[in-house]
């Protein structure tokens, strides 16, 4: 994502199947090993921002300033010591000295080793810390055990470690939320997580930062004010649009527990290893979430930075159905507040080395209030041309296995207006997502109410997803932008800003789930890429049969089977005034159980959306095992005009259970 504008700082410049089984790593890699040089330039604090810090659900107006440190006073140097090496030790490039272990070989202060490779860390002394810096290379991906001291107690660590050149990692200690600070570090442990790895410490710092508020940091503009839930992984739990004015309407974004919120969340795969969890019901997969678990566990924060728009974080997610067991993966984001949008870079690498297979991904999960009562995005294939959108106004909920796939809407071909919106129909108002490049969107509403309480357990949900394979050890990244406003407002926002990325990493190990785009008016079931747009409705199987390069109609079960060619979700938009005549090409087989058949064609137009038998038509087939071109008149039909909304295609009148129909082709002219 680097070509995207991606922008990390520092060290390394998304509810689906799978599992993995971890310990649980307490957490910070921050623990490194620390420098006495370097802790001599006294304590860092965060670089300027206006920001708030206030508990979850008290958001004031009130703000602290967070400025950058004074630069400290002149004043006499210190003497030099001098500092020589004893038998087995070595100096890191900042003057750390350490007295390594448990490796196979070295070269200089290069080391090579697999497992149990640890430091001693010399005469460490230094002022009070909360986090850590580690720079380092490494020809893999890495473990690290880091022992430390708070108040007298030594603490033990555990982080992670990408492989790379010169990388830099920065870790705040566990107790950071709560204030703690450090004093001393002891000792590292380091394993390689791929095989034999050539490894050098470069530099181990330490420094103390400013302490944020345990709930959440706000940053805001004049048209924004956005709240990050720092002790539930930074994720985003609070989006207000200070220009609006609903009454009674402030945080946009559901914060019920630490599985709502704008998050991260990604599903994998495991071995035997792993005992998966259950939730809802369901064996659950293994399950990286920002917030949290679904006990209420927090996720660790790992980092934070703050600048003059943006707030960076850096999280260890929870396992969300299982308990307290965090993840061997971290999560990265950066928050940023524009004039008109808000833009979030994602960043996520899972250590565990788990056996992942293709999954739908949340990219994000996207939770809001449940006063924002529709659904509405683009079903279409001319992007960005300001056509007609989609609506749904009475979602089910999307966690119910019998109202999953009504939840489900699908991109058309390369339709690249792939974003979507919550808003209230009697305000115009309400809150956009934009992600490009994804497949699909997964939505749906959860104890409607219309609370406008973002603490409610009534919620709306969308997830864009993908159907990916989650590397391991190296980044997957995306960005996306969110917006307020009327639908007008939030639509054109997005396509003045289109082209903010492609989030193309995105699609390595990946399996599109796109609907390839079908011409409703002139549908040749010869190929397979049309074979989606008939719907099996009632007593009937729809399949594609490669032999016969046809639609495969089979009756099942009962009488009077249905197929339904649905306009509704059907962009552009359809008249029936410019189509005179429907043709359709079929084969009935001999071996069927008769031996002549008739079928019905319900024409739904205008204002009528579902068939009451009013607009049927009726015609004779043949049934001798050859293709015929039926034909139907529609100009003499005073029911076909306006809109065309569902064609419903009962294609045996009188049959028997497995009875056949092959379709070749279904066309308007």
């Amino acid at each position: 994502m680097n070509k995207n504008g991606f922008g990390f700082n520092g060290a390394h410049s998304v509810s689906g199947t799978g599992k993995g089984r971890v310990k649980a790593f307490a957490a910070a890699w921050m623990a490194l090993v620390l420098i006495c040089v370097c802790l001599a330039g006294g304590c860092a604090t965060s670089n300027g921002r206006t920001g708030e810090s206030t508990p979850e659900g008290g958001a004031t107006d009130a703000q602290t300033e967070v400025t950058p440190a004074p630069a400290t006073p002149t004043q006499e140097p210190e003497p030099t010591i001098e500092r020589t090496l004893g038998p087995g030790q070595y100096f890191a490039e900042n003057g750390v000295i350490f007295a390594p272990e448990g490796y196979t070989s070295s070269e200089g202060s290069r080391f090579t080793f697999k497992k149990g490779f640890s430091a001693a860390i010399i005469d460490y002394t230094g002022k009070a810390f909360n986090r850590i810096t580690f720079r380092y290379t490494s020809t893999k991906p890495l473990k690290l055990n880091i022992k430390y001291n708070v108040g007298g107690k030594a603490v033990d660590d555990r982080f992670y470690l990408e492989a790379g050149e010169n990388m830099t990692f920065h870790g705040l200690i566990l107790g950071y939320l709560n204030g703690d600070t450090a004093d001393s570090i002891d000792s590292i442990a380091i394993d390689s997580l791929k095989s034999s790895t050539d490894f050098s410490l470069l530099e181990l710092s330490t420094s103390r930062v400013d302490v944020h508020n345990d709930k959440s940091y706000f940053i805001r503009n004049d048209r924004f004010k956005v709240g990050i839930r720092l002790n539930w992984g930074g994720g985003i739990n609070y989006i207000e649009d200070l220009t609006a004015k609903v009454s009674g309407l402030t945080n946009l974004i559901n914060s019920h527990d630490t599985g709502r919120l704008v998050q991260q969340s990604y599903y994998g795969g495991a071995d035997a290893s792993y005992t998966p969890g259950t939730f809802n019901g369901s064996t659950w997969p293994y399950n990286p979430v920002q917030g949290g678990d679904q006990y209420g566990n927090s996720s660790r924060l790992i980092d934070i930075e703050i600048g003059a728009n943006y707030v960076y974080i850096k999280s260890q997610p929870q396992d969300w159905a299982q308990n307290n067991l965090i993840t061997p993966s971290y999560m990265e984001n950066r928050y940023t507040v524009e004039k008109d949008y808000i833009r979030v870079d994602n960043r996520f690498v899972d250590f565990s080395g788990y056996p992942h297979g293709q999954s739908n991904q949340e990219l994000p999960a996207f939770y809001t209030v449940s006063y924002l009562d529709c659904f509405s995005w683009y079903n279409g294939v001319n992007s960005w041309t300001d056509e007609s959108l989609a609506h749904r106004a009475s979602l089910n909920f999307w966690g119910d296995q019998k109202y999953a796939d009504s939840c489900r809407f699908h991109m058309k071909g390369d339709n690249t207006e792939t974003w979507c919106a919550w808003t209230n129909r009697g305000d115009d108002f309400g809150i956009g997502l934009y992600v490009p490049n994804i497949d699909l969107f997964y939505a749906g509403r959860y104890k409607y109410n219309g609370s406008k309480d973002a603490s409610n357990d009534a919620t709306n949900y969308v997830a864009p997803l993908l159907t990916l394979k989650l590397p391991n050890y190296t980044a997957l990244e995306y960005s996306y932008l969110i917006t307020t406003g009327s639908l007008d407002n939030i639509r054109a926002t997005f396509k003045a800003n289109k082209d903010f990325v492609t989030n193309e990493s995105l699609h390595k190990n990946y399996t599109p789930e796109r609907d390839i785009y079908a011409d409703y008016t002139n549908l040749d079931f010869s190929k397979k890429d049309n074979s989606y747009a008939l719907e099996a409705a009632n007593n009937a199987v729809v399949t594609y049969s490669s032999s016969a390069k046809a639609l495969k109609l089979r009756v099942k079960g009962g009488t009077d089977p249905q197929t339904t060619l649905n306009f509704l979700d059907f962009a552009p938009e359809q008249t029936a005034e410019k189509f005179t005549k429907l043709t359709i090409e079929y084969m009935i087989p001999t071996s069927n159980a008769k031996s002549s058949y008739s079928c019905d064609f319900f024409l739904c137009t205008g204002e009528k959306t579902a068939p009451d038998g009013s607009e049927m038509v009726r015609c004779e087939l043949i049934c001798d095992g050859d293709y015929h071109t039926l034909e139907v008149d529609l100009s003499a039909l005073s029911f076909w005009k306006g809109k065309i909304n569902l064609i419903r295609f009962d294609f045996f009148d009188d049959c028997s259970s497995g009875d056949v129909m092959n379709l070749r082709s279904f066309k308007l002219s």
